[in-house]
């Protein structure tokens, strides 16, 4: 016996009906304040030197926030992925700061030797700046290059933002991934503690390459530009293989590919024009850009091994007006 289409959209709401989230109590708006609070505290400690002058602080905030976001463990919610990405930043920053501190001999020859051999004896950087850079005076391709630099301690937290907005049922692939690439830089940090160009420079084992940034920085602020690169950069200069930028860079030109096809050309281009300036800026030899990609190509091929996307959720009956579908919990 047939229904008739009054009983069928009675039952269709009722299924829905089940699906709808209670308010939630005081105790979890609380809890969810907390969570937050502690993870906008992880992201304002690293842009300042807290971390590093009280280093017991940056390692107590990662207890402290362990210990918030422990109720999550065992419950299938949105936000616990924030805690992944946020954290898992946090932790990678300040594990890189004891990269240089493990008794590895700090390396410098061999990633020129690499440029050589793949430019038919010349250095990338010193020849680049040989012909585009002076250091008496501070061009817009100067200024174009250190934006471009520093254009990577935003654009992949903006993308995980717009990700987990309007794609939020790829976001764990998504953070798993940036993540991901970001401990396998790390692990090489460790073993292989290598010279940047720029270092390698001004030890004068690299005549001709010199720190662009340094000159950029100081033409705008030199107070306010010593502070970040002391914060973001100085407290491991020789975590240079691979290159972390040219990493990430490419890893979420990898992700595009797979979720967004449209804007992968993009984040392509974007990868170059990363890579060129990394090379210019002498923040990088071409050698580790190379590593950087390996990197992310490996965590690519991982996390689509073992990172489910979900499925599309079935187009379902549309609902009568004044009724609207909940979003999932947060």
């Amino acid at each position: 016996m047939r229904s008739s289409p009054h009983e069928s959209t009675t039952a269709t709401l009722e299924k829905r009906a089940e699906g709808v989230k209670s308010p939630r109590s005081w105790p979890e708006l609380v809890l969810l304040a907390v969570q937050s609070l502690l993870l906008v505290g992880m992201t304002v400690t690293v842009v300042t030197k807290v971390w590093q002058e009280h280093v017991w602080f940056g390692w107590l905030l990662v207890a402290v926030t362990c210990v918030a976001w422990l109720p999550e463990a065992t419950r299938q919610r949105d936000r616990r992925w924030w805690f992944v990405y946020v954290a898992g930043t946090f932790i990678y920053t300040l594990l890189r700061s004891y990269a240089d501190n493990t008794g590895m001999p700090i390396q410098t020859m061999y990633v020129i030797h690499i440029d050589h051999f793949l430019f038919f004896g010349n250095d990338p950087s010193v020849w680049l700046q040989d012909r585009l850079f002076s250091t008496s005076r501070v061009t817009v391709l100067d200024f174009a290059a250190v934006q471009m630099h520093w254009s990577f301690f935003v654009a992949p937290h903006a993308a995980a933002v717009v990700i987990f907005i309007w794609k939020r049922r790829l976001f764990p692939r998504y953070v798993a991934l940036v993540v991901g690439t970001l401990y396998a830089g790390l692990a090489v940090f460790f073993l292989l503690p290598t010279t940047p160009p720029w270092l390698a420079g001004k030890e004068g084992v690299l005549p001709g390459a010199f720190r662009v940034m340094d000159f950029v920085g100081g033409k705008v602020d030199a107070s306010t530009y010593r502070s970040l690169s002391d914060s973001i950069g100085e407290p491991n200069p020789v975590a240079a293989m691979p290159s972390i930028h040219e990493a990430v860079t490419f890893a979420m030109y990898l992700y595009a590919r797979d979720h967004a096809p449209r804007l992968a050309p993009w984040l392509l281009v974007y990868c170059i024009v990363m890579a060129v300036s990394l090379v210019y800026l002498a923040e990088h030899y071409v050698a580790d850009l190379i590593a950087g990609v390996l990197c992310a190509l490996l965590c690519h091929a991982l996390t689509r091994r073992f990172v489910s996307a979900p499925a599309r959720q079935a187009a379902s009956a549309p609902m009568p007006v004044g009724m609207r579908e909940v979003a999932p919990e947060v």
